[in-house]
């Protein structure tokens, strides 16, 4: 798997198991029919790897789909999808020029691999003593498009997906008061997050909602827990911890 600011790739699939598990009972008291699983904030699928196999081993068949407005994250895994295999090695220089490029597989890989802190080419981290070598990562991406290819992968918002019923839905905003990337602008307010928890609201009627963050609206379920360092270039993240939720909406 490529590095990437914010990745659940240490608990991704404590997350994934908590959310089948957690859906397949709420389908079976309350007799609600799962069509599809959706991530309209998909990044590195570090959660998303987990899920089918384990909606296969309860024998439903679904629809699936997966949405992020990094275009070139996006372009990675369809092109991943096709056979495209990412660079083990990239150089700073290459890295530089691609920070202006259109969007493209490539621009997605290297922006987040050979960043530091997997934050979308927030500096060349082999400058850093970060290894230049992604033979491993470029081999994970290629493993989890081959196994994720009926996914269907579509650059754009979360509102994209408001229409969908019958769905479990997997979120991973940009957390509340960290930074973020969201729709290529780095910034700490351009992610609206109060509006984000009224569409949760609104889907929860059809769908069964999921959100990774710190906290929540008063009175959201919180189904799992885990606490961990900080991490990032902020120097007053150091040595500092906050516990990650799983929420419920449903």
């Amino acid at each position: 798997m490529t590095a990437y600011h914010g990745g659940k790739q240490r608990i991704g699939k404590k997350l994934a198991s908590i959310i089948v598990k957690e859906s397949i009972n709420i389908a079976e008291d309350e007799n609600f029919q799962i069509t599809g699983y959706c991530e309209p904030f998909c990044g590195m699928l570090g959660v998303y790897k987990h899920v089918p196999e384990l909606f296969i081993s309860e024998d439903l068949c679904l629809s699936y789909k997966a949405g992020d407005t990094n275009g070139s994250v996006i372009k990675m895994w369809k092109e991943s999808q096709k056979g495209w295999k990412p660079p083990i090695t990239t150089t700073e220089e290459e890295y530089d020029k691609l920070k202006t490029k259109n969007n493209s597989a490539l621009k997605g890989y290297i922006g987040h691999q050979y960043s530091y802190g997997g934050q979308f080419f927030n500096g060349y981290a082999p400058k850093y003593g970060k290894s230049s070598n992604s033979s491993r990562a470029s081999k994970n991406v290629q493993d989890i498009a081959t196994e994720l290819k009926d996914v269907n992968f579509k650059q754009t918002s979360y509102k994209h997906f408001s229409n969908l019923k019958g769905y479990v839905i997997y979120c991973d905003p940009p957390y509340e008061g960290g930074w973020s990337n969201y729709n290529d602008v780095k910034s700490k307010t351009a992610f609206d997050i109060d509006e984000f928890w009224e569409w949760c609201d609104e889907m929860a009627y059809d769908n069964i909602v999921f959100v990774s963050s710190y906290k929540a609206p008063r009175g959201t379920e919180c189904v799992f827990s885990s606490t961990h360092k900080l991490t990032g270039d902020d120097r007053n993240m150091k040595n500092k911890q906050r516990t990650e939720k799983l929420f419920l909406l449903y």
